[in-house]
């Protein structure tokens, strides 16, 4: 008992902590009528974990209780500074810190020490991505590093077993933190649990539960220290993912992990052997085989943050001129500009505008707005869990930030508006490329349509739902020019749906007001449901819609489920003859745009066959591949 300690913050936690094991240790032996074992004072002392050794505890209020508090504080910092550790185990608090919370929550001690963390992503010049780093777990990584290699005594060698937040295995705010852990230890094993139901459902991972009842994904990370490996070099990475076992709900993922227990291994270790500041999971897209999205076009950029958008962002202009015009009535000097109202792509299908003034806005996104020009057509994604549907969506006018999903995003024009720069946004290597691929020249327009296609192809998401988990979507290039051009002639009809360049086709227009309902003229229900290919608009009862398929109904982009938000954006609003034609046309967008995916997914099954790589469109992999 004189070998094991901890640490506990809350006086409640403490006080059942040691009742449980007095309890328990001290519990006379059924077997052989034993009497109970007087117990000597156990390990487990009140104190913060992250704070400073030889700082002095603050009387405060406690009154007659500082003595005993102080006591354990002192106990726990000859701990801290004297006590050899062989092992830390813990399950850290997970916690993103907000600005000012870092000396109250973490404390100064490991705010001033984990500035080593954030030195290698700003000198990889990646100083923008630090506002998440800030995050419970973190600090805890180093402070058990610094227990273990950095303290008085410290022996430079042991084990840390944490079950932690997942987010620190992949993106570049917590890059530092996985290169000191390579360079520290000698070898670092992941249980990934994933869980992360935050991020909504991944497509083909359906019912994906954390081991916690809670929404933050989890991993078990056993980090070891024996100086078994060669100086200088980083510790060999091995990851198992509850995914590839099958294990998606908190039982099963349990139960995975008991019987791994029982067997004392885990049978489903892959190695990681990337570079420092790599994630700690394996490349994605055969290891990066395929050019992503970030190596393919010059620029990309978030798009428009208004920060305002029940002020600047409107269903229709006159709605825009009144909500900015209710907004800036009682501010000095400022004045209604017809010339900033814009058509903007507020969510797929779903054109709103937009009062484009960056004095009302957030984030404005110049760069984004200088490239885009007058106009332009762009794709738009992001870098975490896509889910079910199209990995890309078309867009031909400025969009908002949440444009794909409401969860963020990056635009890519195809186009470079700027005076004195390429006026392609693609980058020429890959024209190139592609071009002695072929043995004949391919057109930027072409490429764009092309690889349109195959980010919409049905099953994309679904294939390369793991791959997509942190990283922009990579391009499956086909290596025959003829499944290029078919992708290119779809891509070009899934481009002129999504940005609203044409009418959907007849055919898909099977959605229809009932005859005897003709004249509706009713206001638009705050819920609307799909009952038998039906649905009633208005709040009455009447506008009734028939020839809706299910299929229509429940389309979604990342979780966005299109015509039902399309439909409770405009609640309240008059259902007349026009209305009922807008409804038409976006269930007929859906209707046509599901037949062309599923069209697109036979190209990509052909172009899977084989693909060009990245070595032969001449694309070198980059520092900026996978952001």
């Amino acid at each position: 008992m004189g070998r094991m300690f901890a640490f506990e913050l809350l006086v409640g936690p403490y006080a059942v902590a040691h009742y449980r094991l007095h309890h328990t240790l001290a519990a006379p032996s059924k077997e052989d009528g034993a009497e109970g074992v007087e117990l000597p004072r156990l390990g487990v002392f009140l104190a913060d974990t992250l704070a400073e050794p030889r700082t002095e505890t603050t009387k405060g209020s406690t009154g007659f209780l500082y003595a005993g508090i102080g006591n354990e504080r002192s106990e726990a910092d000859k701990i801290k500074q004297q006590q050899p550790v062989l092992a830390i185990i813990g399950n850290p608090p997970y916690r993103t810190l907000k600005k000012g919370e870092n000396e109250t929550l973490v404390g100064k001690f490991i705010d001033d020490m984990w500035d080593d963390l954030k030195q290698p992503v700003k000198d990889a010049g990646w100083a923008n991505q630090l506002n998440v780093f800030p995050e419970m777990s973190v600090a805890f990584w180093r402070w058990a590093m610094w227990k273990l290699f950095e303290s008085d005594g410290a022996q430079g060698k042991g084990v840390i077993a944490y079950i932690t937040n997942r987010s620190f295995l992949s993106g570049k705010p917590y890059a530092g933190l996985r290169k000191m852990m390579r360079e520290r230890f000698d070898r670092i094993e992941i249980i990934d649990l994933r869980g992360d139901v935050r991020r909504g459902e991944r497509a083909g991972v359906e019912g994906d539960q954390g081991v916690f009842n809670i929404q933050v994904g989890t991993c078990i990370t056993l980090a070891i220290a024996d100086g078994s490996k060669v100086a200088g070099e980083l510790a060999e990475v091995r990851y198992s993912d509850s995914w590839e076992k099958g294990a998606l709900s908190q039982k099963a993922k349990l139960n995975w992990l008991t019987d791994a227990a029982q067997q004392g291994r885990i049978d489903a270790f892959v190695s990681v052997d990337r570079g420092p500041l790599d994630d700690m999971r394996p490349p994605p897209f055969e290891n990066s085989a395929w050019p992503d999205l970030k190596a393919i076009f010059g620029f990309s950029g978030s798009g428009v943050q208004t920060g305002r958008n029940d002020v600047v962002v409107g269903l229709d202009v006159p709605s825009v001129r009144s909500s900015v015009g209710e907004f800036i009535k009682e501010k000095p000097n400022s004045k209604y500009d017809q010339t900033n109202e814009l058509p903007y792509y507020f969510r797929p299908l779903d054109c709103r505008w937009l009062y484009n003034d960056t004095k009302l806005m957030n984030r404005s996104r110049p760069d984004l707005q200088r490239v885009w020009g007058d106009s332009n057509v762009g794709f738009y994604s992001h870098t975490f869990g896509i889910g079910a549907g199209p990995a890309a969506w078309c867009h031909s006018i400025l969009p908002d930030y949440d444009m794909l999903s409401g969860r963020g995003g990056y635009a890519f024009p195809l186009y470079d508006r700027r005076p004195g720069n390429n006026p392609v946004n693609l980058s020429p290597a890959l024209l190139a490329g592609l071009a002695m691929t072929y043995g004949q020249p391919v057109t930027p327009e072409d490429v764009f349509d092309a690889m349109l296609a195959l980010l919409s192809a049905t099953s994309y998401t679904l294939r390369f739902a793991e791959d997509l988990e942190d990283v922009f979507p990579h391009i499956p290039f086909p290596s025959t020019y003829s499944v290029f051009q078919r992708a290119a002639v779809i891509g070009a009809e899934i481009r002129a749906v999504e940005t609203f360049a044409r009418k959907p086709g007849d055919a898909f227009l099977t959605a229809k007001l009932a005859r005897q309902e003709s004249d509706a003229n009713g206001v638009l229900a705050d819920s609307i449901d799909l009952k038998d290919g039906e649905i009633r608009l208005c709040a009455d009862g009447s506008g009734r819609m028939s020839g809706i398929p299910e299929a229509i109904w429940q389309f979604s982009v990342s979780g966005y489920r299109l015509l039902p938000r399309w439909l409770g954006a405009r609640a309240g609003q008059e259902v007349d003859r026009a209305f009922i034609k807008q409804v038409r046309d976006i269930a007929g967008r859906i209707a046509e745009l599901i037949d062309l995916f599923d069209r697109a997914d036979i190209v990509l099954i052909d172009a899977l066959k084989k693909t060009a790589t990245r070595a032969e469109l001449g694309l070198e992999l980059t520092e900026k591949d996978n952001d």
